[in-house]
């Protein structure tokens, strides 16, 4: 078992939007934004409307359409990882290749446990799950940012279909573990969730895969 140090910080959650009817183009958009991204994050997708982000940006809703077109447009503009894609690359692969799995597990519990980080999460995966134009941006932030970037980092061939395939554990995780809630996993201490997909993590980033040659281990 490798010494896992660190993490990089979890951004937190965007200070809330000023009130005051605003009409000024620059600064009316980014309040919009801002109470997108607060709004988003402690209601989700599904129970935030354009009125409500309007009302909290302190703007018409009419201008909410005008700049995003639709709340499926508006999410688009406003979701983001919730850590940075490079430093979150740098600590998984600190202590090299044949450690990549057991430290993305740790990093992936170890962000989903944090409460700012956990909202954004769960809000994505909830909204990437009913509208394909969200879906596509979540790929774009995630996978194509850090996920790609990894699996060609520690070497190994089929770097994109080894992405997607630790997508389909990250997504599955937050959904078992945060949206549904499903026992006894949702209980489970994270460090032995992390413990648990270490092994899967590392198959997925370094090892053999059917149709794929044989990954460096």
């Amino acid at each position: 078992m490798s010494r896992i140090s660190e993490e990089p910080m979890v951004e937190t959650g965007a200070p809330a939007a000023k009130r005051g009817r605003r009409t000024d183009g620059g600064q009316a958009k980014e309040a919009i934004e801002q109470a997108a991204r607060r709004l988003f994050a402690d209601h989700g997708f599904d129970r935030t409307s354009v009125r409500q982000v309007a009302l909290a940006a302190g703007v018409d809703p009419m201008l909410v359409t005008h700049y995003f077109k639709t709340k499926a447009g508006l999410f688009a503009a406003v979701v983001q990882p919730p850590v940075d894609p490079a430093l979150a690359i740098t600590f998984v692969l600190e202590e090299g290749p044949d450690h990549a799995g057991e430290r993305l597990a740790h990093f992936v519990l170890r962000t989903l446990e944090d409460p700012d980080s956990q909202k954004w999460i769960v809000a994505m995966v909830r909204a990437a799950t009913a509208e394909p134009e969200v879906a596509a941006v979540v790929r774009e932030r995630m996978v194509v940012p850090m996920l790609i970037p990894l699996a060609e980092a520690v070497g190994a061939s089929d770097p994109e279909y080894r992405a997607t395939l630790v997508m389909t554990q990250l997504i599955g995780l937050a959904v078992g573990r945060y949206v549904l809630q499903v026992e006894p996993l949702a209980s489970r201490p994270a460090q032995e969730v992390a413990a648990d997909l270490a092994g899967t993590f590392q198959r997925y980033l370094t090892g053999s895969l059917s149709g794929s040659e044989v990954g460096e281990s």
